[in-house]
This record gives structure tokens, sequence and C-alpha cells, in this order.
């Protein structure tokens, strides 16, 4: 049995359409480091885990990853 790939999948994304989604990224993993914060016991005050619980350290992977991207341009102005 093949395993068929949907072509939209393979396509290459245009710059403005891959900005847009690092953008996304970025303020998605803002949203995680707010919502899944240390409380007073030490644990996340959302999901109760041990802080850094993994969506805290997902969140800060996201933004590590892409908020430096330009978003103005490729010239970053």
């Amino acid at each position: 049995m093949s395993i068929q790939r949907r072509s939209d999948v393979d396509a290459p994304i245009s710059e403005p359409v891959f900005l847009r989604y690092a953008q996304a990224q970025a303020a998605y993993g803002t949203h995680l480091l707010a919502v899944h914060r240390r409380d007073l016991s030490g644990c996340c005050c959302h999901c109760g885990r041990s802080h850094p619980c993994g969506h805290r350290v997902h969140g800060a992977r996201l933004l590590a990853h892409y908020a430096d991207w330009p978003r103005d341009g490729p010239d970053g102005g």
C-alpha cells in the first residue's frame, strides 16, 4: 500500500504566508507562557504540573524560534 501525499503539503509557501504563520506561532507561544505560570506552590497555575510544565516549555520554544522572523518584510523594516 503506497502513501499518497497531498500536493498542498509539499508545495512551498510564499514569504508573506510564512510570515503570518510565524507571527501566529509566536503569539501562541506568548499565550502559553502567560497562561502556564508558576503559582506559590511551585506548580503551574493552569494545569497543576510541576513548573515549568510541558506547555510552558513548548510556548518558550515557539517564541524563541518564531519571534525573530521579520514582521514587515525581509529587511525587518
